[in-house]
């Protein structure tokens, strides 16, 4: 249910709490659907370790998942987990997914963090299903260096042929740092990634680029050198250069800016030489791609959630809190012409492979951008709350994403409740506006706030049973 809200008090301070909560628990409230064949099938073994894993429920789909939508709108589920053969068309399921995800309720906005399981074959998605939590502490990206100063550790070599020879580091307790002296053409380029990620150091990767079903341009807007799929093997290619890449460590990956590498199977694009699933063979646990073209960077302000906030929430909740952004944007007329489009574009294809419950996410390495505090009490009636949730600035950055100091800093942004609640009643407020659906807050400050500016709402509101 969907609740707007107008504040009307203005904020006297306050200091937050020690012990922060980094983020709502999960809990029992997990769907597993599936094509009930798939289902009676190999991948029964999937379906039924996720069961006991997660104490899931499965519903079971013949023609379409939208079969079971109704069904598991009254479950109520926190997570939604697509059990999926790699023979599926995941462009158009993709589709599917998203607004089934959209749809267990009647407001626009997303009613459940959803991911796609699917791999090779079924034991290659019971390994993925298997995974234990990886934790973020080095990270390796080509695209925006100055991100690893949210990570403990990290490298970077820049992707624009303009700043060829451009490199960083993020050491620990300091701040990222540029220097020169990187590789000069596509051949040196392919050798200097395939040394760093043979190394096998990373806990996440973040490309960026033009990218297809089964490759990666190393550099942009145009390059000669590749990371490429075969058979569930990657290999680095450039003029002179063809070498076999492997890894086992536990990582995600975050394809930020790239084309079509969650494409995974589509008509002639064979899951076979598939991207995304080739680095789900090497140590990936949670991979999120694009099942289309990209041509506006909305996916970029996930890192507002999953790296601002250091640790707060995970990989597959930052995509979830993304989501429920641009939904409030779009649903008050935020965004306009271009952007508008770009918006609702972007935030269909986007997906996330893996288990969507992986706890996967930073280690805290410095003061988060934010500092948000939620305080839930008991008012003395059945299953009914209180709720007083806080945010303070810590940082406001630079560029075009909408956070950014260009948009006058902190306007809008969001923050998952412990569960979901219903009928919420406000009983002090000094936001613009705050909408409740399910169990996300949104807030709208009606202005873009700085650095020391804090703001606060208190309201009760319905538990949602199991």
């Amino acid at each position: 249910m969907q609740v707007l809200v107008v504040g009307l008090m203005a904020v006297v301070g306050w200091l937050a709490p020690a012990g922060a909560i980094r983020g709502a628990e999960p809990v029992a409230r997990y769907a597993v659907v599936v094509n009930k064949d798939v289902a009676a099938g190999l991948w029964g073994k999937v379906v039924k370790f996720l069961e006991t894993k997660h104490k899931a429920k499965t519903f079971a789909y013949d023609k379409s998942p939208e079969d079971v939508r109704k069904d598991v709108g009254a479950y109520h589920p926190r997570y939604v987990c697509f059990v999926c053969p790699p023979t599926e068309n995941f462009p158009a399921f993709a589709v599917v997914a998203n607004k089934f995800c959209r749809t267990l309720d009647d407001d626009p906005y997303v009613d459940a963090i959803w991911g796609i399981l699917t791999g090779f074959d079924e034991e290659h998605a019971l390994e993925l299903a298997k995974a234990e939590p990886v934790v973020i502490k080095r990270a390796f990206t080509k695209t925006l260096g100055s991100w690893l100063n949210w990570v403990p550790e990290g490298d970077y070599v820049t992707e624009w042929t303009r700043d060829r020879g451009e490199l960083g580091a993020k050491k620990a307790d300091s701040d990222f740092a540029l220097k020169t002296g990187g590789p000069t053409s596509d051949a040196d380029d392919a050798k200097y990634v395939h040394k760093l990620l043979s190394e096998d150091t990373f806990d996440l990767i973040i490309g960026s680029g033009h990218g297809g079903h089964r490759d990666w341009m190393l550099m942009y807007p145009s390059g000669k050198g590749f990371l490429a799929a075969k058979d569930g093997k990657l290999a680095m290619t450039a003029p002179g250069v063809d070498l076999a890449l492997t890894a086992k460590r536990p990582k995600v990956y975050w394809a930020v800016g790239n084309c079509l590498t969650g494409v995974v199977n589509a008509g002639r694009n064979n899951f076979k030489d598939s991207y995304a699933l080739a680095w789900m063979k090497n140590g990936t646990r949670q991979y999120i791609g694009a099942v289309q073209s990209t041509w506006y960077e909305l996916n970029w302000n996930m890192a507002d959630w999953f790296l601002k906030q250091e640790g707060r929430w995970t990989f597959s909740e930052s995509l979830f809190l993304l989501r429920q952004w641009s939904q409030y944007l779009l649903a008050e007329n935020i965004v306009s012409g271009r952007d508008k489009q770009g918006t609702e574009f972007t935030d269909e294809i986007f997906v996330l492979y893996g288990d969507p419950a992986l706890e996967a996410r930073v280690e805290k390495a410095r003061e988060p951008a934010l500092t948000e505090t939620l305080e839930v009490s008991e008012t003395g009636d059945k299953d009914v709350v209180r709720m007083t949730y806080k945010v303070k600035v810590n940082f406001v950055g630079e560029g075009n994403k909408r956070t950014a100091e260009k948009y006058g800093g902190w306007r809008i942004f969001c923050h998952m409740l412990p569960y979901q609640v219903t009928d919420v009643k406000v009983e002090k407020s000094d936001f613009a506006k705050v909408v409740c659906p399910g169990e996300t807050l949104i807030w709208d400050a009606g202005r873009g706030l700085k650095v020391g500016d804090e703001r606060s709402v208190t309201f009760t509101a319905k538990r949602v049973n199991d």
